[in-house]
């Protein structure tokens, strides 16, 4: 009896013993959950300038508008194709006369009476096919037209990503080049809070007047202001970023850290041919042009003879659905329109017009590109030596800031030099900032004065 009283109350334990153990491991888990979502929501995922231009490309409206014109010239191709295939329709009709129809019969040049000829109420249904076998190249030419003005808007497609591509380009340099200058406002702030503790504490030991210390606090609402209008020039950046990509984007993600130098860039030499061999407008140009002909081509051609088969088969009678009588016919047609005022002709010329008026655009746009191509690399060129010049001018200026500051707390510097040395060393960093995200964007401009859409492809 002992015995059992202690087996039951070994199991008494260790059924408690279970009990808490899946407590604490429902416990570990609710805490992992918890804690991983936590986590998430306060580490969103980095918003790097790759990942801005693929959420561009899926939800930026002016690439969606283009794909629906896309959409728009390829049916209108498939129309012009419909041309070439029989058309096959159903059709019924119910017709109604005032007398009987009859026809007089004779027989050996006399009447003999008459016959009926139909019925006074008359239902037909019939199948239709008709093919336009023959066009003269009418149809022929005016698909090839419609190829070629497809594949035109296709280019013009490509190029509407890259002028979106190169949007977001500046906007997220923008957004970087907000946020260096918040940063360097930030210290600013931090650096004219600084001096004028020891301002105040020169001052409460009768070391300096009061004026010094009305000029640094100055200085501090100054430099708060400054760091209020970057933090401000910061959120419209977000907002400009988030219009060109096309959703919202700042609680969803967090920005890398700003840049402080620049990554190396290789520039190739020849910039020209590849402009020339990339830009998507002048294979638009092309092919439009070459379209404009191919409709020259058609309108040559609808002014040439048309030959139609067109095949049926009917039932009529007296009553619906028609029993009465069947039948079929086929026909063969052809149609010449000799004159037809100067239609077709005057068509013709005006798509050869068209065709030479885009050589002459072309022969101006390559001009165009060129000087798009020598601006974009000048100016990255400009850039990239403004990098280098801010950066001297920051070591000089933080030497010279430190020298003052040092000299002012020794008491054989001024306050003065102090403020001019703060002000010089936050204007060069500002400096650098908008060196380092100049060369960015001028960058991206040369990618897209150049047609392509990624940097792999210039190497």
């Amino acid at each position: 009896m002992k015995q059992n009283d202690e087996m039951t109350e070994k199991m008494v334990m260790i059924k408690q013993l279970m009990h808490r153990f899946i407590l604490v491991l429902m416990a570990c888990v609710l805490v992992i959950v918890l804690g991983h979502r936590a986590w998430s929501a306060e580490n969103p995922g980095i918003l790097t300038v790759e990942k801005a231009l693929e959420l561009a490309a899926e939800n930026n409206p002016v690439i969606s508008a283009t794909r629906q014109k896309v959409v728009q010239s390829r049916e209108k191709l498939n129309q012009a194709k419909a041309d070439q295939y029989p058309k096959l329709a159903a059709s019924m009709a119910y017709q109604q006369t005032g007398e009987d129809p009859y026809l007089p019969v004779y027989s050996q040049g006399m009447q003999i009476g008459y016959a009926q000829d139909g019925f006074r109420e008359t239902y037909k249904a019939a199948i239709e096919l008709t093919w336009l076998i023959y066009s003269g190249g009418a149809v022929k030419y005016n698909v090839q037209a419609k190829e070629l003005a497809l594949d035109s808007v296709q280019a013009q497609a490509v190029r509407t990503g890259q002028a979106v591509g190169n949007g977001v380009y500046n906007a997220f340099y923008n957004l970087q080049r907000a946020r260096a200058k918040l940063v360097v406002a930030d210290e600013a702030l931090r650096l004219a809070r600084r001096h004028l503790r020891e301002v105040n504490l020169f001052y409460e030991n009768g070391v300096v007047a009061k004026n010094q210390v009305l000029r640094v606090q100055v200085e501090v609402s100054d430099s708060e202001l400054n760091r209020i209008k970057a933090a401000n020039a910061v959120d419209l950046a977000w907002s400009a970023l988030e219009r060109t990509v096309g959703i919202d984007l700042k609680k969803e993600y967090s920005l890398p850290e700003t840049k402080t130098l620049i990554d190396p860039f290789e520039v190739p030499d020849n910039l020209q041919d590849l402009s020339i061999n990339n830009r998507p407008e002048l294979q638009a140009l092309e092919k439009t042009r070459l379209s404009a002909l191919a409709l020259a081509r058609s309108a040559a051609g609808s002014g040439g003879p048309q030959v139609v088969l067109k095949g049926e088969t009917y039932e009529v009678g007296d009553e619906f659905f028609p029993d009465v009588q069947d039948d079929w016919k086929i026909t063969v047609a052809a149609n010449w329109n000799f004159f037809d005022g100067g239609e077709s002709k005057a068509k013709e010329a005006e798509a050869k017009a068209a065709a030479e008026e885009v050589l002459f655009r072309i022969e101006d746009f390559k001009k165009q590109i060129r000087l798009e191509v020598k601006s974009a690399s000048l100016n990255l060129r400009s850039a990239s030596q403004r990098v280098e010049v801010a950066k001297d001018q920051v070591k000089s200026a933080e030497e010279d800031y430190r020298i003052a500051l040092k000299r002012y707390k020794a008491q054989v510097g001024t306050n003065l030099d102090v403020l001019d040395s703060r002000v010089a060393l936050i204007n060069a960093k500002t400096k650098l900032a908008d060196s380092i995200y100049d060369n960015y964007q001028s960058r991206a401009d040369l990618l897209y004065a150049l047609g392509l859409n990624s940097y792999s492809q210039l190497h």
